[in-house]
């Protein structure tokens, strides 16, 4: 429920109270699943930019230098 409320107001820039209506759930709540998602994602985040490294499953290509 927290990935597609995510989902409806980041991506499909819906406004939080209509993406809680969409999903059922009252905005107060769809507040509370925001914040705490957004909190996960920021310290995901912090993680991966201190180990300079890409997460498990995904893939990291390298520019190609022009010279």
């Amino acid at each position: 429920m927290a990935r597609a409320l995510f989902l409806r107001v980041e991506e499909m820039k819906q406004h939080p109270e209509l993406a809680a209506r969409a999903l059922g759930i009252r905005p107060g709540d769809a507040g509370y699943l925001l914040a705490g998602l957004r909190e996960d994602v920021a310290k995901e985040l912090v993680l991966l930019l201190s180990t300079k490294r890409p997460p498990k499953g995904t893939t990291c290509e390298r520019e190609i230098s022009d010279e």
